[in-house]
């Protein structure tokens, strides 16, 4: 299923990349250049918002943490809802992974704000779980 999937990235004038995009309508990057590339911004998010995608660099490849989870290691323990919210509007997935986050109960909860992007998380976490075989 990975392989059915396009990744394309937006730069800034400087050549970060600042958005990731589901499309082939902007310059086209393979899951693996971006799951390793430093060269990155963030060029929007609250405090709040970038604290969560930041931490998310540190769940390692392959393996899932719960967004309750995710609201303890930023400090807010009482806030996984507003994790799911932060993580919904993720700028930069696959660079910061979103998607190596689940509800608690184990099952996938959203992804990139939407329900219909299901596939494409279970997909990028199959490829994970292989790539650690």
């Amino acid at each position: 299923m990975l392989e059915n999937i396009v990744f394309s990235v937006e730069r800034n004038k400087d050549g970060k990349v600042v958005q990731v995009f589901f499309d082939d309508q902007h310059e086209q990057m393979s899951y693996e250049e971006l799951n390793k590339t430093e060269d990155y911004l963030l060029t929007k998010g609250t405090d709040f918002q970038q604290k969560v995608w930041l931490e998310l660099r540190q769940i390692p490849v392959g393996q899932t943490i719960s967004y309750k989870e995710m609201a303890e290691r930023i400090g807010h323990p009482k806030a996984s809802r507003a994790v799911g919210g932060a993580l919904a509007k993720n700028p930069l997935p696959i660079i910061l992974p979103c998607h190596r986050v689940k509800k608690t109960d184990g099952s996938l909860g959203g992804f990139m704000g939407g329900l219909n992007a299901l596939d494409i998380k279970q997909a990028l976490l199959d490829h994970e779980c292989s790539m650690n075989k």
